[in-house]
């Protein structure tokens, strides 16, 4: 079990993708940080005027936490860059993401940049995205586009 780990993304529609992530997150890390994207960094997503403001998305994940996770064990901050403040944070012991290869390449470019920052780097772990029985992944997008998922239908 990891010390301190760091989870970040938009977070939009809350769903079971996102829930997956937050639930392995907790299984191993012992302080689980959360990045949320600010409303400013979400201005070239599709169907902006679908997604949820920066407070109902934080609400969501809060109240996701407090039913299935330890509330105390977590906290929730607003990033506004790519990097979300990982390049500098001194305790960070792994940052936690999706299989998708733009976010894998994020995390090792954070990570070169925590050695241009003389930090030790971070373990990245990465959690396959949950699927859709179509074989793609469930995305806070579709969700916008008015995909309906069963839950029961979804592939780990």
């Amino acid at each position: 079990m990891y010390n301190k780990v760091v989870f970040a993304g938009s977070f939009d529609h809350l769903h079971e993708g996102h829930k997956h992530i937050l639930r392995n997150a907790f299984k191993i890390g012992k302080n689980v940080a959360i990045g949320l994207t600010t409303d400013k960094m979400l201005q070239n997503k599709t169907n902006k005027h679908l997604l949820q403001s920066f407070e109902e998305r934080h609400g969501e994940i809060e109240n996701f936490i407090k039913s299935e996770c330890d509330v105390d064990r977590c906290s929730i901050f607003s990033i506004d860059t790519k990097e979300g403040g990982a390049d500098t944070m001194k305790d960070l012991e792994a940052l936690i993401v999706s299989d998708e290869i733009g976010v894998v390449q994020n995390a090792f470019d954070i990570n070169q940049m925590r050695i241009d920052n003389e930090l030790k780097r971070f373990h990245i772990i990465i959690i396959p995205r949950v699927r859709t029985p179509d074989g793609r992944p469930l995305s806070s997008s579709r969700k916008r586009n008015g995909e309906i998922f069963d839950p029961d239908t979804l592939i780990y």
